[in-house]
């Protein structure tokens, strides 16, 4: 397979990953901050219910994707070509992308009546524990792959020996 190919296979891996990151925190989310409780689950019926928590957790999800997108993806492509695979890294740069932009996000809307009903540690700490499962998820999916579609140091070795001889 080509080099090019390689790339392209692995920029859709990563994309895909990224979408099923995004949504995996996006339901952590909507039982996290309550958004849906148990208590719902005998009150509404199936079909309400389930459209509220699709509806909801892709909103979730695009906000998050939409709020996270340029720092993760620099993140992904520093993962990439250093060839980080453990999942701690992946779990660790997730909390701490999601406390930057929860922290962002609390700074800049303060002063709204909608900060001033919920305690802001319990947001930041229901944010950080989304970025990790969206971390932890995007690594299950393709982060463990990180940086095969590189050419290996033993490969480029060899062709130098190759070329030598």
């Amino acid at each position: 397979m080509s080099d090019i190919l390689r790339l392209l296979v692995r920029m859709f891996a990563i994309a895909l990953g990224f979408f099923a990151g995004c949504l995996a925190a996006g339901l952590a989310y909507a039982f996290l901050a309550r958004l849906v409780v148990p208590e719902d689950f005998g009150r509404f019926s199936e079909l309400e219910l389930t459209v509220t928590l699709v509806i909801g957790v892709f909103g979730v999800a695009s906000l998050f994707a939409r709020a996270v997108l340029l720092p993760a993806f620099a993140i992904i492509a520093i993962f990439e070509f250093w060839r980080r695979r453990d999942w701690l890294s992946h779990a660790l740069a997730g909390g701490g992308i999601a406390l930057a932009a929860s922290s962002l996000q609390m700074t800049t809307t303060m002063n709204s009546a909608a900060a001033a009903t919920t305690e802001p540690s319990w947001l930041i700490a229901v944010h950080v524990a989304c970025g990790i499962i969206g971390a932890s998820i995007y690594w299950l999916f393709t982060g463990r792959n990180a940086g095969r579609w590189l050419p290996s140091q033993r490969a480029k070795t060899t062709d130098i020996a190759d070329i030598e001889s």
